[in-house]
């Protein structure tokens, strides 16, 4: 009788997922777009980026539709109406006939491609090849792997026994934030979770209505004006447990900690999805609540997203950045959309980050419908309005929130493009360290790397305070 009921629940939750993606594959308009002036400046950033590879640069924004590995078309191919295209999503997320219906933005899009034709000295062919196909994940299907309801079960009782144990118990860290339905944890979850609100630490006009963190701070009896806390944001997977151990090390530094948690990329069925400045408005209010100005940031993965919003919204909360496995870097080429959305894996470790990862269903649907490269990139150089190359190496102080931070590479990493981004990196004097041998989020099980991770937080922390007292 009880293997019928759960064969059953099973099987309800097979048509619940199923009319859930269903809805899903509506087009989300975001809340903010890029102005004239905001489309501009990036259109020259990213100009920058990929003067020495154009070609190599467009082929990866495209895929031939009738081959069965996707591969990348040759850059003859690509026409201009495919261009103005993808110019279409990148700069406003529209159609193309959208854009083109206002004389203003035609004109615009025509500047663009006119301005890399005569730069570059090529043509693109006229008219659109349906032989290619450009990703366009804001249209582009939202796709996953069905998980039966016991995974995400399995998901929710490791997540409150991590919480519990070793959170709270272990670590004495305690829960802040919003306890507001559906945040935490999906609806459908939510039934089975019970947990006391977080206690009040801001007026009821400061609260907060997305953020979910955890906290080991001091008591104000003992707090010192010059400590500088720790912010770590996790990456896509199953939230905070996956790095406990990573954690554990962080606690160890003897610091004020926060953890910040993204509930709706870690397989808790979440649709509650808060905008880059949503986020950062209630980030801001977790330190100023626990009486800090700014905080080194530590962040993995899609948490880099976080810690780039933070640095581009407020980067005077920044006092120091380390970056593991980042993706707010050249996020302009086509690596994290195309090997997240759209790879046909081959490797073991791609078949690992498919399943796990990019095709669990409310994963997938951030990525491809909130998920915004232009609110996302971070750029190592100053902001550029014209075709004039920026300085190499970047003077500090131009530097702005890169100017204490170490970024960590994989070097066999099966997201982003590791090699060239580092090179990137360099050639802007940002401190960049590529993790030889290791693939996305390896350094969890390496020893080694965890330690001259944490030993370069200890480092960025300690600058800071060292700069407070004036040494």
């Amino acid at each position: 009788m009880l293997l019928i009921t759960w064969v059953a629940l099973e099987i309800a939750f097979w048509f619940y997922l199923y009319n859930t993606k269903r809805r899903f594959q509506q087009y989300v308009k975001p809340q903010t777009l890029p102005t004239k002036n905001e489309r501009q400046q990036l259109f020259w950033n990213c100009y920058h980026t990929i003067k020495h590879d154009l070609k190599k640069w467009f082929e990866g924004w495209f895929y031939i539709a009738s081959s069965p590995d996707r591969a990348h078309p040759n850059f003859k191919d690509i026409h201009r109406d495919n261009v103005a295209t993808w110019f279409a999503w990148a700069f406003w997320v529209e159609q193309l006939d959208h854009v083109l219906s206002n004389n203003e933005w035609a004109q615009e899009i025509e500047w663009m491609i006119n301005t890399i034709e005569k730069d570059f000295d090529i043509e693109f062919p006229k008219g659109y090849n349906e032989d290619i196909q450009c990703i366009r994940p804001s249209f582009d299907p939202v796709q996953s792997l069905h998980r039966p309801l016991a995974l995400y079960l399995a998901n929710y009782v490791m997540t409150c026994v991590f919480n519990r144990v070793l959170l709270e118990w272990f670590w004495q860290f305690e829960r802040g934030g919003t306890d507001l339905p559906g945040v935490m944890w999906g609806h459908l979850l939510r039934p089975f979770h019970h947990q006391p609100p977080p206690p009040t630490t801001t007026s009821d006009t400061n609260k907060f209505n997305h953020l979910v963190y955890w906290s080991l701070v001091p008591s104000a009896s003992h707090k010192t004006s010059r400590e500088v806390p720790i912010v770590f944001v996790h990456g896509i997977g199953a939230g905070l447990t996956v790095y406990a151990e990573f954690i554990h090390r962080l606690v160890r530094l003897g610091r004020p900690i926060f953890c910040v948690e993204l509930p709706y990329v870690s397989m808790r069925m979440v649709e509650h999805i808060p905008t880059p400045e949503e986020t950062v408005r209630e980030i801001e209010m977790m330190l100023t609540a626990h009486g800090y100005d700014e905080a080194v940031i530590v962040a993995h993965s899609l948490g880099t997203a976080v810690a780039s919003w933070i640095a581009n919204l407020a980067p005077k909360r920044v006092a120091g950045l380390v970056l593991v496995d980042p993706i707010c870097f050249l996020l302009n080429y086509h690596h994290v959309a195309f090997n997240m959305l759209h790879r046909i894996p081959k490797r073991i470790i791609e078949y690992l980050i498919h399943y796990f990862a990019s095709r669990e269903l409310y994963i997938n649907y951030y990525i491809s419908r909130h998920f915004q490269w232009y609110q996302t990139i971070f750029f190592a150089h100053p902001p550029s309005t014209t075709s004039d190359p920026p300085p190499s190496p970047v003077p500090p102080e131009q530097q702005g929130p890169l100017r204490n931070a170490t970024v960590f590479l994989s070097e066999n990493d099966a997201i982003v493009d590791s090699p060239l981004i580092t090179k990137y990196l360099y050639d802007a004097g940002v401190q960049a360290r590529l993790m030889r041998d290791i693939g996305h989020a390896e350094f969890l099980v390496n020893g080694q790397w965890k330690d001259e991770i944490v030993t370069e937080v200890e480092k960025a922390v300690s600058c800071m305070e060292d700069e407070g007292l004036g040494l």
